[in-house]
């Protein structure tokens, strides 16, 4: 699993899971953000090494910077802080 989506969580809604796929276009990788800010949403180790993989820290910084969920000023300081968000995810 690369990364989900929780809510609106009803009783009978399953949790959207995000493929490589979808990933793959960065609009849907802004809404995952969206939802990560507001903590609807959750990305994986495995969606992070995707993501830098395939976009760059370069493409995934343009894409927050219109998401606005990390806010950084700095590349440097957007890679710090998606270092963190590894660490802390869970290993999907």
């Amino acid at each position: 699993m690369l990364a989900f989506y929780l809510y609106p969580f009803e009783h009978n809604q399953t949790a959207r899971e995000y493929t490589e796929e979808d990933l793959k276009d960065p609009s849907i990788v802004e809404e995952l953000f969206d939802y990560c800010q507001i903590l609807e949403a959750c990305i994986t180790k495995k969606g992070w090494s995707f993501l830098t993989k395939y976009h760059g820290y370069e493409q995934l910084y343009d894409i927050d910077k219109r998401s606005g969920w990390f806010s950084k000023e700095t590349i440097e300081a957007f890679k710090e802080a998606v270092q963190q968000e590894i660490e802390d995810s869970i290993d999907g």
